[in-house]
């Protein structure tokens, strides 16, 4: 059995999430510079031109979320992992137009291998599609 520490899960979380709204927060409305080439989207063009400035700002709050899963590594070991998936929206403006972008990304918080007792018996059935051969291999 895993049990986990709620608390100080939660408190890593938003932790986090605290962080990235914070680093969100202290660089919106940051201008980054285009090429005026580069917007027309022909790569002959691409970095060519005066430059554009072009506004960062972040839109919304940063969304977490927990994810756990299992994955069987062999006959009597099971692997654990917890990611952090992270969400948030980001407008881009731009003189002529506002585009919105919504950036993901998942982080693997923590990793355990979970180890059982080995069988005395151990039969692997997988590709085996009829009853009869199953009973002629345990037999």
């Amino acid at each position: 059995m895993i049990s986990a520490n709620v608390l100080k899960v939660n408190q890593i979380t938003s932790d986090i999430a605290l962080e990235i709204q914070n680093a969100l927060r202290d660089s919106n409305n940051n201008k980054i510079y285009i090429a005026t080439g580069s917007i027309t989207g022909i790569r002959l063009l691409a970095g060519m031109g005066p430059k554009i400035p072009i506004k960062i700002s972040n839109v919304g709050n940063v969304e977490t979320n927990l994810k756990s899963e299992f994955i069987s590594q062999g006959v009597n070991q099971t692997l654990h992992r917890v990611y952090m998936e992270i969400q948030t929206n980001v407008s881009i403006l731009t003189p002529t137009s506002t585009m919105e972008e919504s950036i993901y990304n998942q982080v693997l918080i923590l990793e355990n291998v979970i180890v059982g007792e080995i069988p005395e018996t151990y039969y692997n059935f997988e590709g085996i599609t009829s009853e009869s051969e199953i009973l002629d291999i345990v037999e």
